[in-house]
């Protein structure tokens, strides 16, 4: 009797166990995202495609903004780590996240960077910061030498808040300086890092500093898109007037399409499915020891039909 109770207990135990590892195994993937801001076009896009991506899949989905401040960004890694995410896309904008980051490792979480690269990560989705700098100043440079005969007076939008901004800000000037020498960079203007509203006012004080301004290079298209209402409001002639951006944004987009001061953009392919792909990867398993470089491509009024179609 004893032998068969002591049979039956370590079976109900197996059992118990198998249960157990088959619940673990089993757990619903949970996506978290954490970004700068959602408020701005760039970051809403990437997390409704991700919102409704993880939802096709049958996964669970929590987006954070940490509004560009890094103790907030902290709780909110602490917090998906409690919600157990399985994956954290964490679009943080420098090092200070790291310990928490590796924190959430240390938990089974695995860390996806977009757009910045830290030590703390098992994918990373980055590109060439100075290189997209070089592609928006480009742009730039070929609209002034085409349509201003080489020379403008421009100023350029960048952010001193974040390194990887700071080397496409520089990547800006360094493009216009070379393809362009006759144009005069009459200031490079520190706006913030997706600030709601600083592409407006920036733009208004920069046309009473300088008006003989002509042309805008900014880092994004959150900024560009203010500064072009700005200069629409201002009574500015269109017709002479070039901003230039990055982000490929639907606004941006339509300003080009519509021949306004927008000129040009930089767009990245669709990031919310690449994250999403890269998330399954991990998950399975899959290690990347190199950064995965995400692909860009200009658009201006020569290729616009290409990539926006007016609704």
């Amino acid at each position: 009797m004893k032998k068969i109770m002591c049979g039956v207990l370590a079976l109900l135990m197996s059992g118990a166990m198998l249960f157990a590892f088959g619940a673990k195994r089993q757990k619903k993937v949970k996506i978290g995202f954490l970004a700068p801001t959602l408020q701005t076009e760039f970051f809403i896009t990437i997390d409704d495609g991700l919102k409704a991506g993880t939802k096709a899949k049958g996964w669970d989905y929590v987006s954070v903004s940490f509004d560009n401040d890094s103790s907030k960004a902290v709780t909110a890694i602490e917090n998906m780590v409690t919600g157990q995410c399985s994956v954290i896309i964490a679009m943080v904008s420098d090092s200070s996240c790291d310990a928490a980051l590796k924190l959430a490792q240390s938990e089974g979480v695995k860390i996806m960077e977009c757009g910045v690269q830290t030590s703390v990560y098992d994918v990373c989705l980055n590109t060439d910061q100075h290189g997209i700098g070089v592609q928006i100043g480009t742009m730039t440079a070929d609209w002034i030498n085409s349509k201003l005969s080489g020379k403008a007076n421009v100023v350029v939008y960048t952010t001193f808040q974040n390194q990887d901004m700071q080397k496409r800000g520089q990547g800006i000037q360094d493009a216009i300086k070379k393809n362009s020498p006759n144009a005069n960079i009459l200031e490079v203007v520190d706006i913030g890092k997706d600030v709601v509203g600083a592409g407006t006012s920036t733009t208004e004080n920069m046309l009473q500093k300088y008006p003989d301004l002509n042309v805008i290079a900014c880092y994004g298209d959150a900024a560009a898109v203010e500064a072009m209402e700005a200069v629409k409001a201002a009574g500015v002639p269109a017709s002479k007037f070039g901003i230039f951006s990055c982000d490929g944004t639907e606004r941006a987009l339509k300003g080009i399409a519509s021949n306004s001061v927008q000129r040009g953009t930089v767009q990245f392919a669709p990031l919310a499915p690449q994250m999403l792909e890269y998330c399954e990867r991990v998950l399975k398993g899959e290690k990347f020891s190199q950064i995965v470089m995400m692909e860009t491509h200009n658009i201006t009024a020569a290729n616009i039909s290409k990539y926006y179609t007016a609704k």
